[in-house]
């Protein structure tokens, strides 16, 4: 349980400050570890991304701006070079190198400057009369959005491919082309690489949330870690991954490496240590920072097959001291690993106002762990000749071949060539030198064919696999390499046959397609990385015309149709929508892979052929008659996809399932999930379709009381539309009956404000009303969305139907000031001039709530039921719940303070990515919810209840950004006291 001496359980520390000393003192290592501060303040400050160059030195990013970026006149934040000349482990030679940067992020040094991001672009920095000052540069990406500063371009890493790759943050959308033109969209946590020179940028991984930290190991494989899904990711080369928003593709999400979080949601830095300085024990582990829970954690790794499992080991360091946030991790040259402390009592970005005075700008520290002080000399690469550079591509740590390589080819370029070409046919070279010359050989345009033939067929499993990788990068292949390709996917070693079919991925050829088939129905189901790379080859492949119309009219066996029909109904193609008819009708098939696979057909299928899809969708309806709808459902989402109008036959059979369902109501107000479903579905077809017949079942569906809320207030919004003149005197009622739950009477309410009308109007403002405050303030919200019922609400205040205190309530306030006329917006001033702001009266409920919190007189067993019953919907706790809000493990870990605000007050912070959004529909409707993703034509947002639904972009007038987040702003009058400390301490618990 969360007490007052849990130092990590403040968003704002309230511990004193510490020097280096102190801080250092309270690191706990494990045996035979030392810790020393290699810089501090004043020397640096707060910083966030760090790389070493060809000289052993350290280049740091560091800002004082963060987290609120610096206005057009520029930052004041700098790039630093730190050196320890004397070799006693401290910089004691620090040079800046450019210092009016914004928010400086990912670094990675280069011959004669360095490739850094700051807002809002990707610049090449260089420092043309070596002074160590950067005196040119130049925009080689960009710009990118920089709507939300903690998740920006970070993490810059020179890969074997001698491209850079790079991690794009969380919220941010960003378009970016390379000088080609040739453009790329990252949405939120996706990965990409880009040229040296700018030339060209490409998009490697799609998805996740705020990835912050990269590595790769000797197979070249990239590892990634992410902030807000899990630790660590092993990346498949044009993978899609798991993100807040995105629907999952019928074939699934790229796979995870773990099964278990790091009990966090802040983590920062990754590196897989391949060096020897360390005890083998700590060689070949995954080291990556929490900067909440101040420490650095250890993971190790073992393959089944080519997919890697991670093990959690006991953490690394834990510091006692709770502004130590380790932002990033780097091995040096020495084998030491650094470590960059953002020292700082606040890391928190949207956890506490931006702009929060406790913010530290001025410290931070770079701090050094060895083992028993083992460390080897530091090489300058820089001075060592063109032979010294090609036996260091040999060296036994992988990050020596690395640096190494790139020295020889950023110096001495073609001129190495014959010495390389040596190497490279001398037959006693050993695996690891053999692997970075051909590397080199590639990024000069020089690799003979000869030696990739060699490297195919070589005996070591990672010359091959690296062979692959190189060339996967070639614009096009010979027949040999293609045929050796093929071939090598029935290889004996997974890793090979992995690497073969990601080249196969990236090089799609209607020979191949067939024998990556046959290969997916061969794969033990352990190796999910190879699964899931030969399906992202496979649709890959279907992509292609050629291909995917030979695909469909080949013969197939039962598992092999099955595996196509699954890749074909992610696609948008025409062929896909034909064979997926085909197989539905021949074919036996999972309930819920049919009613996906009818969606796929309806929005691919040729406008001609829907005919034989309306009678394939009547033998459902024979088949499954309490079911149907569910087909239903599913394709007029395909219709709406592709923005196709739904066909009359279509709209007729919705009207008969429709007409069908709501004949025969439950009898009990007790529905099972298929009811609540068919009588929504009906519903919404009875308003779309004005269908006057069903008014009566569903008046009694409206009528009665203590059945499913969200199934009456479909009746009702229903009915709005059939005749909202004849209803709307029945809706009120049920707005007005005290007997009905205030949830209930607020939905009503939404309802209601369906119908444009004064009469809809003045029947709301009736219910003002001796009402609870939640329903008048959902009744102001509708009311203020007109412009009439902005000066009728105020009104009805002024003759003492509801406080003025209504007219505060944030997202009363936000509807009326929208377009609010000069002489309402002076009437407003007038009622609420001696109110006191929502704000401050938040601030005091908080303060007394907490003051009042007695964990021992609490319950987290009853806090927990509270959560399932009110948070459970939108937020995921160990894999379980909705992914609407943000994952809450580790979520204990805020304190007591953060998470009372975050429930009374959740839009005094909110991250941009979940705001609200305000949509003016062409009808004259306005809706509000989450932006999740967009489908062809068709928007999906959530509601409150963290329900997804749709609506056709055709139909959207204007949609604008609300300055408040869906988590409801009303759990002050919600919960009682009793319940809040519940949920407090059950969230408390959840470490």
């Amino acid at each position: 349980m969360a007490t007052a001496e849990d130092i990590y359980a403040e968003h704002v520390r309230t511990s004193k400050f510490q020097t280096p000393e102190e801080e250092r003192l309270s690191f706990m290592l494990p045996p035979g570890f030392e810790v020393t501060l290699f810089a501090s303040e004043p020397d640096i400050t707060k910083p966030i991304n760090m790389a070493f160059d060809e000289k052993g030195r350290l280049w740091v990013t560091q800002s004082s701006e963060y987290p609120i970026a610096a206005g057009p006149s520029g930052g004041k934040d700098r790039i630093t070079i730190l050196e320890d000349t004397n070799g006693d482990g401290k910089a004691d030679k620090i040079q800046d190198f450019a210092n009016d940067l914004n928010i400086p992020i990912g670094i990675i040094p280069i011959k004669g400057g360095a490739i850094a991001y700051s807002i809002p672009h990707v610049y090449k920095f260089l420092d043309t009369n070596g002074d160590d000052v950067a005196d040119y540069r130049e925009v080689l990406l960009g710009p990118f959005e920089h709507k939300d500063t903690h998740g920006m371009v970070n993490n810059l890493f020179r890969g074997f491919d001698g491209w850079i790759h790079a991690s794009h943050g969380f919220s941010n959308i960003s378009k970016v082309a390379g000088s080609d033109k040739d453009s790329i969209r990252m949405v939120s946590g996706n990965t990409f690489r880009f040229r040296i020179d700018g030339s060209r940028v490409e998009k490697t991984t799609d998805g996740r949330i705020n990835p912050f930290g990269s590595d790769y190991d000797e197979m070249g494989y990239h590892y990634s870690a992410d902030c807000h899904t899990l630790p660590i990711y092993q990346l498949i080369w044009g993978g899609n991954y798991s993100q807040w928003g995105k629907k999952e593709p019928n074939m699934g999400f790229a796979p995870t490496m773990m099964d278990y979080g790091l009990n966090s949601t802040a983590l920062s830095g990754l590196v897989y240590y391949t060096d020897n300085q360390f005890p083998k024990e700590y060689q070949n582990s995954f080291y990556s920072g929490d900067v909440v829970t101040c420490r650095i954690s250890r993971n190790t790794m073992e393959f089944q097959g080519s997919t890697p499992k991670a093990t959690r080991q006991e953490d690394f360091l834990v510091s006692k001291d709770p502004w130590f946030r380790p932002v990033d991790i780097k091995i040096g040259p020495d084998g030491a690993m650094y470590v960059a402390d953002f020292y700082n009592r606040i890391i928190g970005h949207y956890e506490v106002p931006l702009d929060h005075p406790g913010r530290d700008r001025v410290s931070g520290r770079i701090w050094k762990i060895t083992y028993k002080g083992q460390q080897r000399e530091v090489m300058d690469w820089s001075k060592a000749t063109e032979d010294e550079l090609i036996q260091g591509m040999g060296h036994e740590v992988l990050q020596m071949r690395m640096m190494a390589t790139d020295e020889l080819v950023d110096r001495f370029g073609k001129n190495a060539l014959p010495k390389l070409l040596t190497v490279v046919n001398n037959e006693k070279t050993l695996p690891e030198q053999y692997i970075q010359v051909q590397w080199a050989l590639y990024r000069l345009e020089a690799l003979p064919k000869e030696a990739l033939k060699k490297g195919l067929k070589h005996g070591d499993t990672r010359v091959r696999v690296h062979t692959y990788k190189l060339l996967a990068n070639y614009p096009q292949l010979d027949a040999d390499q293609m045929d050796m390709a093929i071939q090598d996917l029935t290889d004996s070693n997974p890793h090979v046959q992995r690497a073969s079919a990601e080249l196969l991925s990236r090089h799609p050829n209607p020979g191949s397609y067939r024998k990556l088939v046959e290969l997916h129905t061969k794969i033990p189901g352990y190796d999910s990385h190879l699964s899931y790379t030969v399906l992202m080859a496979l649709s890959n492949h279907l992509q292609n015309k050629d291909i995917i119309q030979m695909a469909v009219k080949d013969k197939w066996d039962e598992k092999q149709n099955e595996l196509l029909a699954l890749l074909l109904s992610d696609l948008q193609a025409p062929e896909a929508g034909d064979f997926l008819l085909r197989y539905l009708n021949t074919s036996i098939i999972p309930k819920e892979k049919s009613i996906a696979y009818s969606e796929s057909v309806a929005r691919n299928l040729p406008t001609s052929k829907l005919d034989q899809l309306m009678l394939w969708a009547k033998e459902i309806t024979q088949k499954s008659p309490y079911e149907a709808h569910l087909w239903a459902m599913a394709m007029e989402q395909g219709f709406n996809q592709r923005g196709l109008p739904t066909p009359g036959t279509f709209k007729a059979w919705y009207t008969e399932l429709a007409g069908k369902i709501l004949i025969d109501l439950p009898k009990t107000n007790e529905l099972s999930e298929n009811e609540k479903s068919r009588l929504l579905y009906a519903s919404e077809v009875a308003g779309n379709y004005r269908l006057a017949g069903l008014a009566e079942p569903l008046q009694k569906l409206l009528e009665k009381t203590g059945s499913d809320e969200e199934v009456r207030a479909s009746a009702a919004r229903a009915l709005v539309k059939i005749a909202p003149e004849k209803n709307a005197k029945l809706i009120a009622a049920r707005i007005y009956d005290a007997g009905e739950e205030t949830t209930m009477r607020k939905k009503f309410t939404t309802s209601l404000g369906l119908w444009d009308d004064d009469t809809a109007r003045r029947l709301l403002g009736e219910g003002l009303k001796n009402s609870p405050p939640d329903l008048q303030e959902s009744i102001g919200v509708v009311l203020a969305k007109n412009p009439e019922g902005k000066s009728q609400l105020m009104e009805w205040i002024k003759s003492g139907y509801a406080p003025a205190r209504i007219l505060k309530a944030r997202p009363v306030e936000e509807a009326l000031m929208a377009n609010i006329k000069p002489e309402q917006l002076r009437e407003y001033e007038v009622l609420t001039a001696n109110l006191i702001p929502i704000s401050e009266e938040r601030e005091n409920l908080i303060q007394k709530r907490l003051a009042e919190f007695d964990p021992g007189k609490s319950s987290s067993g009853l806090g927990g039921h509270i959560y399932e019953k009110n948070c459970s919907l939108c937020h995921q706790i160990d894999g379980k719940g909705g992914l609407i809000g943000p994952q809450l493990d580790g979520v204990g870990n805020w304190g007591k303070t953060a998470l009372a605000t975050k429930i009374l007050d959740p839009n005094r912070n909110i991250s941009e990515n979940f705001r609200t959004y305000n949509i003016s529909l062409k009808n004259g409707q306005t809706v509000s919810g989450l932006y999740r993703r967009e489908e062809g034509q068709v928007l999906i947002l959530a509601n409150q209840a963290g329900e997804e639904f749709s609506i056709s972009q055709l139909d959207i007038k204007e949609m604008t950004a609300s300055k408040f987040t869906l988590m409801p702003d009303n759990f002050h009058t919600v919960l009682s006291e009793e319940e809040f400390d519940d949920l407090l301490v059950y969230l408390l618990n959840i470490k």
